[in-house]
């Protein structure tokens, strides 16, 4: 007899479970030879077999480990086909175990993808092993949301390439697009069985057979992890509804639709904004705030899910509330991010009137970055559209202000952003809305008066006096000196309604002798440069290395008839500034 933890086990019974053991070795080496062919009908035909369900049963983790581990170090997932029968294999040893016990089985398979392939083939036996699992599901399928979405999250996002309008179809050609395809159909429809359990439309026809408090605890988690998914992958992508539409974009359509689903009202989905403890939370499986970012661009840009939902709050609420989901996509360097901020912050601002926007709004942090974000991108942006449409967003911001609101939007920009075009814009920008209050077209002093007046002060003004680069500053320039002169052919000088020419002396000591003198310098400079170039090529044509700078920069190789275009421009640019100043003079 031998002892055997507390009670006794004779040699008859030790020798049956040696057998036993040998008996499951044998089948799973059977298993492994099976499937190492490919034999896969023949492995189906043997786990069909009633006397080998006994066994089965006994040892599913032992099996389905012993099956998932000849799968991947065989490399056995070679074509659909291959898919389609492994699948089938799994679904069968589900059909065998105890659901609890397969559900942690295939998760610790889950913990090793090793291929998107991998992923997807694990993901029926998986939903159908949850819809058996009695009693409370949520802890479960919380957990395998979890470890699905943390593979789903690691896909590699598409080439940030510098593309426009209709070259955005090339995106789909790229293999990170097509995985992200491939991984994202094949989760949903694991993800949609269990929504359309909890669905609004199932809650009609009363959940009989569920409490409803496990009811609303499944949405919630459905929801969280599909809000999850609109950070990464979805953000990256192109989701715009230009036709033809990207299959990324569709599948983002079937995602937002499952989300309807589940919420009767999709701005409800918004109170999920765990934003404010991003930073103290430590659960990495926290919907972050450009998850909600996203969500507003789908919502508002493009209209997903926005079918029958109830809208009581004024236009101006909803822009103050969904702001602030526009600057993180903004802050973005990603082409197609900061697309999606663009068009989400035009979007919102279309749907308010002009002067709508209190000028005590924009004392709110998120009002004010947003216009500094919008001028940003304007200036660094590498792609054309994207700076054109920063700045229609900007001007477009300006005038949903009050008088007092763009004045103040005016001046804090021209005194923040350190770049001549950007400044030449809000110069120009005042122009027009001083010339309104001018022909009487408003009311509306504020831009007269001491406002005007301060806003002169700081653009009649050259930094760096004489030595300002005249060439780098010139949209700045030339914005100045044609509102002075707009300022002295509208505003006589025995009528004064300005005040322009109260300060006639401080522009004339700060900004017109500086320039004259500057302009003056710089053309001399420039004319220098240019001929000391031309005896380089000719030096170089002889075999002479040269090369030349203006200022500290070194002149860049380039054709000849680009160089000499260079300095056209340059030439034609101080030409333009002098024959501004000149009528300056003249009406002085």
């Amino acid at each position: 007899m031998l002892l055997y933890g507390l009670g006794f086990l004779d040699i008859e019974d030790f020798h049956t479970g040696s057998a036993m053991k040998n008996e499951n070795a044998a089948f799973e080496v059977d298993l492994v030879n099976q499937l190492s062919r490919k034999a896969f009908e023949g492995v189906l035909r043997t786990l069909e077999e009633p006397q080998n369900k006994p066994l089965i049963e006994a040892n599913i983790w032992n099996i389905i480990n012993t099956v998932c581990l000849t799968l991947k170090t065989k490399q056995l997932l070679q074509d659909d086909t291959d898919l389609d029968f492994c699948r089938k294999i799994l679904l069968s040893l589900v059909d065998h175990g105890n659901p609890k016990e397969v559900v942690v089985a295939l998760m610790e398979e889950a913990d090793s993808f090793k291929s998107h392939e991998y992923f997807c083939l694990l993901l029926d036996p998986l939903r159908e092993t949850l819809r058996k699992v009695p009693g409370k599901r949520g802890k479960s399928l919380e957990w395998v949301l979890s470890t699905l979405n943390a593979h789903v999250q690691t896909l590699a996002l598409p080439e940030d390439a510098d593309l426009q309008g209709e070259e955005k179809m090339l995106l789909d050609a790229d293999p990170a697009v097509q995985d992200a395809n491939y991984v994202l159909a094949g989760y949903f429809q694991f993800i949609n069985a269990f929504v359309e359990e909890v669905s609004l439309r199932n809650a009609k026809n009363g959940f009989e057979d569920k409490p409803m408090d496990r009811v609303v605890h499944q949405r919630e988690i459905l929801q969280k992890y599909i809000l999850i998914l609109l950070d990464k992958p979805f953000l990256y992508h192109d989701l715009s509804a230009t036709e033809p539409k990207s299959t990324v974009r569709t599948l983002c359509e079937d995602y937002m639709a499952a989300l309807s689903k589940m919420c009767g009202n999709v701005f409800n989905l918004f109170k999920m904004d765990n934003a404010k403890v991003d930073m103290d939370s430590e659960d990495c499986d926290r919907v972050t705030s450009v998850a909600f970012s996203n969500l507003s661009y789908l919502v508002f840009v493009e209209k997903l899910a926005m079918n029958f939902q109830p809208f009581v709050f004024s236009q101006l609420f909803v822009f103050a509330q969904h702001i602030k989901y526009v600057l993180p996509l903004l802050s973005k360097q990603e082409n197609l991010v900061l697309f999606k901020g663009l068009h989400l912050g035009k979007t919102l601002l279309d749907q308010l009137e002009d002067f709508e926007i209190p000028h005590q709004s924009l004392e709110m942090n998120d009002f004010n970055e947003f216009s500094r974000l919008l001028l940003s991108v304007a200036i660094f942006s590498k792609i054309e559209t994207h700076r054109n449409m920063a700045i229609k967003v900007f001007l477009l911001y300006v005038a949903k202000c009050d008088w007092k609101g763009r004045y103040h939007l005016l001046i804090q920009s021209l005194e923040t952003v350190d770049h001549s075009g950007a400044e030449a814009l809000m110069i120009s920008t005042y122009k027009n809305y001083l010339h309104q209050c001018l022909t009487g077209e408003t009311k509306d002093t504020t831009f007269l008066g001491s406002n005007l007046k301060v806003f002169l002060k700081k653009v009649f003004i050259l930094k760096d006096g004489v030595e300002t680069d005249m060439l780098e500053n010139s949209d700045r320039i030339m914005a100045a000196a044609n509102l002075l002169r707009y300022l002295l052919l509208r505003d006589r000088k025995d009528e004064n309604i300005t005040g322009v020419w109260d300060l006639v002396a401080t522009f004339s000591d700060k900004f017109l002798q500086p320039l004259s003198t500057g302009i003056d310098l710089t053309r001399a400079h420039w004319k220098q440069v240019s001929k000391d170039h031309e005896n380089d090529r000719k030096n170089e044509r002889k075999g002479i290395k040269t090369s030349v700078t203006v200022g500290s920069e070194r002149l860049p190789n380039m054709p000849a008839h680009f160089e000499k275009e260079v300095f056209q421009k340059a030439f034609l640019t101080f030409d333009l500034i002098d024959l501004t100043m000149s009528r300056v003079r003249e009406l002085l």
